[in-house]
């Protein structure tokens, strides 16, 4: 699990990361090691929230505080658990805190941070995973839940979503399909956009590559003919006559499940 202390008390910041790291060493056999990343400024921790399942806060100090670091991660619609730390400031008193947030008081007592990780890990097994992809300017973040197709274009892979918006990621497909987690082996059939009759599934099941040509959300599958499959807004993507049997038994499964 990855962890991130944002407190621009320089002591208050390393006891925090201290009892992190000795609550790491106690579940190294058992939930794993903690990775903790230490900030002590807000422009440090605004530019990479999304890489962390918590963050524990406490900024009292260059005219802003927690709290307002915590909406403006809100507003940038990243969802990761804040912990706030209170001190000087009791957090719990602010009228507008935005959802999935915590407290701690400090002095940390170590029987408090355990169950504080605890519930952590608990959040962490009970969300679906977010991937990360990047524009020539910014980094936006997906489920597989919301992509309905992707198809490569020039130095851009296309992804529409499933509701109906259009983004871009600056990657080939094959990094694209790395990231959606499909198990890429370059030697491998499968990555050429010719050899649109290999067809790989993601672990969920839920998205397909279709050789190097596209990745489709079987769920949104209308229909599968000799040469093309047709997505359920009319889009439709090339497909091997071979491999039209073994994608209307994958579309059939995924409704069942889905």
């Amino acid at each position: 699990m990855h962890l991130a202390v944002c407190d621009d008390n320089i002591a208050d910041r390393k006891q925090t990361e201290r009892l992190l790291g000795r609550e790491s060493d106690r579940r190294i056999n058992t939930t794993g090691v903690l990775y903790v990343d230490s900030f002590g400024n807000r422009n440090a921790v605004l530019s990479t929230p999304m890489i962390y399942d918590g963050l524990f806060m406490d900024m009292v100090e260059d005219g802003c505080n927690a709290a307002e670091i915590a909406r403006e991660l809100r507003k940038a619609g990243n969802k990761l658990p804040i912990i706030f730390c209170c001190s000087k400031i009791n957090y719990r008193e602010d009228p507008d805190l935005p959802e999935n947030c915590y407290f701690l008081d400090k002095p940390i007592q170590a029987d408090k941070l355990t169950e504080m990780v605890e519930m952590l890990l608990t959040i962490k097994n009970s969300q679906e995973k977010r991937l990360e992809f990047r524009t020539d300017t910014e980094a936006f973040y997906l489920t597989e839940e919301d992509i309905m197709y992707a198809y490569p274009d020039d130095r851009f892979v296309r992804i529409h979503l499933a509701n109906g918006d259009n983004r871009e990621c600056v990657a080939t497909m094959l990094n694209f399909c790395a990231t959606l987690g499909f198990d890429i082996d370059y030697s491998a059939r499968g990555t050429t956009k010719l050899d649109i009759g290999y067809i790989r599934v993601s672990e969920s099941g839920l998205l397909a590559m279709i050789g190097c040509s596209a990745v489709i959300n079987l769920k949104y599958a209308d229909k599968v003919s000799l040469f093309q499959l047709s997505m359920t807004d009319g889009h439709k993507i090339k497909i091997s006559p071979s491999s039209r049997k073994a994608l209307r038994t994958m579309v059939t499964e995924v409704r069942q499940d889905f």
